[in-house]
């Protein structure tokens, strides 16, 4: 059940809800006749079970639908509603708010919450099979990976081999033969001229850039973006990092005084449309994205009380031993 359930949740939170968001709740007829079939299908059916709404997030269309009311179809929030309160009463459970949901994305990295950066990394990479290796991330081409895919920052981007480093500030990904892929963040993209085209200002010190504008053969091969959450764009994702390729040019910028490196970055004919690469992150990955803060979030206030409680012994410059909090700094 919970792989069909999935679809339907997909559909539901990807397709349907964006569409309503744009148009408003008037649905096409056919859309709606499926919906009002949907639910009523699911109030004379047994309900799923908890590990089945887990792995599905159906549970979270549903709770979109009533929370949002005003945006749904009447009927179709009418019948959210009745599904809602059966399958609490039959599963018995207060909310359906309260269940969570599987997150597989997040496997590798749970018991980590209170680690570092390099501990994490240290970790990942006594994993068997792991694809996380700089020597991997420094080739050309798309690696296995699709124009939108997605992660929750430069460390997981780093985890699937895509990258070779988990700086958040991004950079390019780079070594003596060229340049592979670049991460873009805060003001990395100067012009935004459409979502196809657009110009990139490296960074000083990064010696990447030269790999970029150099004009050999092994140079000229197309690279690798990363999008972060924090670029200040209008195509940057609204979570997370996402990932295209494209062709590229050299653009001299005669505007300045000082040497910059402005690169105009054009993606290729072939690659996918620009609309579905927008459309990322999709719910579900916003819903890991969400998990993922608060995680971190609770592993540091947790950090701070056990600090409050853990006195440390140190010794000062005088030979005296005093007492002192202890402290950590999560990444």
């Amino acid at each position: 059940m919970a792989p069909t359930l999935s679809l339907t949740t997909h559909h539901l939170r990807n397709v349907l809800d964006p569409l309503i968001s744009f148009s408003g709740p008037t649905l096409p007829a056919s859309e709606l006749n499926s919906l009002i079939a949907l639910f009523s299908s699911l109030l004379i059916t047994p309900p799923p079970s908890l590990a089945d709404l887990r792995l599905s997030r159906i549970h979270l269309a549903i709770l979109d639908i009533n929370g949002v009311a005003t945006r749904w179809p009447e009927k179709v929030v009418d019948l959210a509603e009745e599904v809602k309160e059966m399958w609490e009463a039959e599963l018995g459970i207060v909310s359906l708010k309260g269940i969570g949901w599987e997150c597989p994305r997040l496997d590798d990295w749970r018991g980590c919450e209170s680690l570092g950066r390099r501990e994490v990394l240290v970790r990942w990479l006594k994993e068997p099979n792991t694809l996380l290796s700089p020597a991997r991330a420094r080739k050309v081409g798309e690696l296995g990976f699709k124009a939108g895919d997605w992660w929750i920052n430069a460390l997981f981007a780093l985890k699937a081999g895509i990258i070779d480093s988990a700086d958040p500030k991004g950079g390019i990904v780079a070594d003596a033969k060229g340049a592979y892929a670049v991460l873009m963040s805060g003001e990395d993209e100067i012009r935004g001229e459409t979502a196809d085209e657009f110009t990139y200002r490296a960074r000083d010190g990064n010696k990447g850039r030269y790999r970029l504008t150099a004009a050999t053969v092994d140079s000229r091969q197309p690279v690798r973006i990363l999008r972060s959450h924090n670029l200040r764009s209008f195509f940057s994702p609204v979570a997370g990092v996402r990932y295209k390729v494209t062709s590229w040019a050299i653009v001299l910028d005669k505007g300045t005084k000082k040497m910059v490196y402005d690169i105009k970055f054009k993606r290729l004919p072939n690659e996918p449309s620009m609309e579905g690469v927008l459309s990322r992150p999709w719910a579900e990955e916003l819903d890991d994205y969400r998990l993922y803060k608060r995680m971190r979030r609770d592993a540091r206030l947790q950090a701070a009380a056990e600090a409050a409680r853990r006195p440390d012994l140190v010794v000062s410059s005088d030979g005296t031993a005093e007492m002192c909090l202890w402290r950590e700094v999560l990444w």
